[in-house]
């Protein structure tokens, strides 16, 4: 199916057999050799290389391939089951924010009774290459989340996990059948490593639901929470790069974690469901 739609004149995208996507007034895009494109145009960046880097993104898949978020993997997929109703079984899903692919591939595959066409984006070019790499099967391309690249009402599912969102543009390229699935922190994710770090813990606030209703209906809210069991440093440091408190503690406070070698750590997750206004 056709989706994309090109940065700069919002013609449609079309693979012209020749490695590069290129629409009718002949803006045209490499795809990389790793299977991905490249569609964030340069005014649209607020930096040489936004978004995660090479460093952060290795951390995050060498965590998740441990399986510690197994857990919220299957509960998305049984939310998907359970709450959501399609009027075809051949579905267009849209992973906005993928990073390196994890969640696209493990959460919005083998869906019961569909067949999805998976699509992801992030404006890190080193999560898309990595995830375009890795899951070929899946379609990936560099972008902004604020200047989607995606045409009107083309897709049928949305899944955006903790990455930033903007309502207005999932409402456009969201189907009027079509669903949006937000995961964000709930009050008690990574606690215990918080309190190793802070003299007191802060639960997690989040504003999701303020954010996403302007221009959706908020469907319902699944609270996935569950305990994990880090018996290494290393993994533990692994976890730690993943998170704003290795970039933002200072030494002394972040020794207090990687000294440890085992931690039980509670997971805490919000995964709430939009469905758009008319």
């Amino acid at each position: 199916m056709a989706i994309l739609i090109c940065p700069y004149c919002k013609s449609y995208l079309s693979d012209s057999g020749e490695k590069t996507y290129a629409c009718v007034n002949k803006h045209s895009f490499d795809i990389a050799k790793q299977g991905y494109i490249n569609l964030l145009p340069v005014n649209q960046k607020k930096s040489k290389d936004p978004g995660d880097n090479e460093m952060m993104i290795a951390a995050r898949r060498n965590f998740l391939e441990l399986g510690f978020y197994d857990p919220l993997i299957e509960s998305i997929k049984n939310l998907d089951s359970e709450k959501l109703s399609f009027e075809t079984k051949d579905i267009v899903a849209f992973d906005a924010g993928c990073g390196e692919g994890y969640y696209s591939e493990k959460a919005l595959n083998n869906l019961p009774g569909l067949t999805t066409e998976i699509w992801g984006t992030d404006i890190s070019k080193y999560a898309v290459k990595n995830a375009a790499k890795k899951y070929k099967d899946n379609l990936y391309f560099v972008s902004s989340i604020y200047n989607l690249p995606i045409a009107n009402a083309s897709t049928d599912l949305i899944l955006s996990v903790f990455s930033p969102i903007m309502a207005e543009e999932f409402k456009r390229i969201l189907s009027k059948q079509g669903y949006a699935l937000i995961v964000s922190p709930a009050p008690n994710h990574l606690r215990e490593m918080a309190e190793l770090i802070y003299d007191t813990f802060r639960p997690h606030t989040t504003n999701i639901v303020e954010k996403m209703t302007s221009t959706f209906e908020h469907h319902s809210t699944k609270r996935s929470t569950f305990k994990i069991e880090i018996k290494s440093a290393e993994a533990l440091l692994v976890l730690l790069k993943m998170t704003p408190y290795y970039w933002s503690t200072g030494i002394e406070r972040l020794e207090n974690i990687t000294n440890k070698s085992e931690i039980s750590v509670t997971c805490d997750f919000n995964i709430d469901i939009f469905k758009p206004i008319d």
